[in-house]
């Protein structure tokens, strides 16, 4: 039995500790998660300090912020345009292809980056390149910066973000897994999307119900039970729920999210959430993140840890 597992960011119960029924009857996923809250608030802390802002606060209480109109118009517009002639070149070379994946697909690699589908819907990621100066001078925003590594308790890092095409395809017979609800993993980590153009329902939205990335004794009940029925199935660890089982949570309410252009959404993937549906061949563009570093990672900093001694010691 391979115990360190159980510290890792590891999340499939198809593994043999951390997919145990004996030891998820007696609580490990329970104990993982909780063990995970409390490192991620020692980890802000250090990365942060003692400074809550509004967006923390509203990040907090409901795992989803929505920030628009976040640069100004004439940066905003030369982003865009350096962006959206960086997509057409690579689109051009590599034109959009179906590779007959079916579910959660595979990674199809390219030197400017990768596809992938879920379903018959198309997953771009272009890598961000030294001489797009626009995009690297927002990956620098200093407020972009403040904001991500308060929420994800981690420094920033460049390599998290890529350009982002979204291209919906049919539903009929490939459906898109990532339209069914769900929550990504059993730890909180954040997604972020910088939205390029205006998202109606027409290009399938981000849904996302509120406040269902906090722990309550509901939503720890509901995570005991599945991590035992996933231990017994051998299953993955990204769970699905019903809509009419969600409002069970607490009252959870899913919520579809359209934006305008220049809109950041950043979004705690704890919490249940999916992809909305969409007309076909309708696409979203965005910059994108995933920044899911490991729960159980802590390194003490000495300068962190002077400050802490001085706000609580007062010396």
């Amino acid at each position: 039995m391979k115990l360190i597992s159980i510290f890792s960011k590891d999340k499939s119960f198809a593994l043999p500790t951390i997919g145990n029924p004996f030891l998820n009857k007696l609580g490990l996923h329970i104990f993982r998660i909780k063990l995970a809250d409390i490192i991620l608030t020692l980890r802000r802390l250090q990365v942060n300090g003692f400074s809550p802002s509004k967006e923390y606060d509203q990040f907090k209480k409901d795992g989803i912020i929505v920030l628009e109109n976040f640069l100004p118009n004439d940066e905003f517009m030369s982003l865009v345009d350096e962006i959206k002639a960086s997509m057409k070149a690579i689109d051009h070379t590599t034109p959009i292809q179906n590779y007959g994946d079916e579910g959660f697909g595979g990674k199809h690699n390219f030197e400017w980056g990768f596809d992938r589908y879920d379903g018959d819907t198309l997953n771009r990621f272009y890598n961000i390149k030294k001489n797009n100066l626009h995009t690297q001078a927002f990956l620098n925003n200093r407020r972009l910066k403040k904001i991500t590594s308060l929420l994800s308790g981690t420094y920033h890092d460049h390599n998290k973000y890529y350009l982002y095409k979204l291209f919906h395809g049919k539903e009929d017979n490939n459906a898109d897994s990532q339209k069914l609800i769900h929550r990504d993993t059993f730890h909180s980590a954040i997604k972020l999307w910088y939205f390029l153009d205006d998202v109606t329902e027409d290009h399938g939205p981000f849904h996302y119900a509120a406040g269902t990335h906090k722990m309550s004794k509901t939503r720890l009940a509901w995570e005991k039970k599945r991590s035992i029925q996933a231990s017994n199935d051998n299953k993955g660890g990204a769970f699905r729920i019903s809509e009419e089982e969600l409002n069970l949570q607490d009252g959870a309410q899913l919520k579809s999210y359209p934006v305008r252009k220049n809109t950041l959404v950043i979004a705690d993937i704890r919490g249940f959430h999916c992809r909305g549906l969409a007309l076909e061949n309708q696409e979203r563009l965005s910059i994108y993140a995933n920044i899911r570093p490991s729960p159980y990672f802590f390194a003490f900093h000495a300068g962190k840890l002077q400050s802490f001694a001085k706000h609580f010691f007062k010396f």
